[in-house]
């Protein structure tokens, strides 16, 4: 009976389970330590990989947009020339011709009563009626 009660104490008191079990709980807290470091170094690439993504996508974004806005100010450009093509004088007359008009030949005035309508002040007078 006295050997199975001092048998626990004496291996609690032995001085290599004693240094096995601190190295044991040294190499424990340091695995920990490493884990906790590793978790720590892969949440902060992890956040660092997802910020340099959204800002690649966000310049393909900018690009494409870009190139758009360059093709689209182009085509500005021809439709700008096309109406010029079409606005000329020249297709103009052409296209008068065409449509049976020509240059007159005499110009006839109509008259038209109170036209301008001007209101004159009593006191001042045309300089054209003196």
């Amino acid at each position: 009976m006295s050997s199975q009660a001092t048998h626990p104490v004496r291996t609690l008191l032995r001085p290599g389970s004693l240094a096995q079990r601190i190295t044991w709980r040294i190499e424990r807290k340091a695995a920990l330590g490493m884990l906790l470091i590793l978790i720590t170094v892969s949440l902060i690439g992890w956040l660092y990989l997802t910020q340099a993504s959204s800002i690649a996508a966000t310049n393909f974004q900018i690009e494409r947009l870009r190139a758009e806005l360059t093709w689209s100010n182009q085509q500005n450009a021809q439709l700008e020339l096309e109406i010029a093509r079409w606005e000329a004088l020249p297709r103009i007359e052409q296209r008068a011709r065409e449509l049976g008009f020509a240059p007159a030949q005499q110009a006839i005035y109509l008259p038209v009563a109170d036209y301008p309508a001007e209101k004159q002040e009593s006191g001042t007078q045309d300089p054209g009626n003196q």
